[in-house]
């Protein structure tokens, strides 16, 4: 894995795949989960350098998963941006409560990744 390893979370694969795009055509490796469960389990597997998280999603939310993954020591310090259709102030308020450092909307605008990446990858 390389320094700009993101863990793109969504149970869309339409998403996924765009993000995958997008993420790729600047420089990062990206590896995917379909729900709350899988990110856990990846990101345990992966220890990536940031997670784009989707907050409404089957078997696990976003929320909870976020959670579990600054549970573990040697996952705390990964930052995780939601991104959801649901970025009105109270899920923003709940997503960072979760340990989530900032909310994205959706659709994405892609013009945010850029500053996303730069803050939390230290991308130049």
């Amino acid at each position: 894995m390389n320094n700009r390893t993101v863990l793109v979370v969504d149970d869309h694969e339409d998403i996924r795949q765009l993000m995958r795009m997008v993420l790729q055509r600047k420089g990062c490796e990206v590896v995917e989960a379909t729900n709350g469960r899988e990110a856990v389990e990846m990101a345990g597997q992966v220890n990536p350098n940031l997670i784009l998280m989707d907050l409404s999603m089957p078997v696990m939310d976003g929320y909870e998963a976020t959670r579990r993954i600054h549970e573990r020591a040697d996952l705390h310090s990964i930052p995780i941006v939601a991104v959801s259709a649901y970025c009105d102030a109270h899920n923003r308020q709940k997503a960072m409560a979760a340990g989530c450092v900032e909310c994205v909307g959706k659709p994405v605008d892609f013009g945010l990744i850029d500053g996303i990446l730069k803050k939390h990858l230290r991308f130049h």
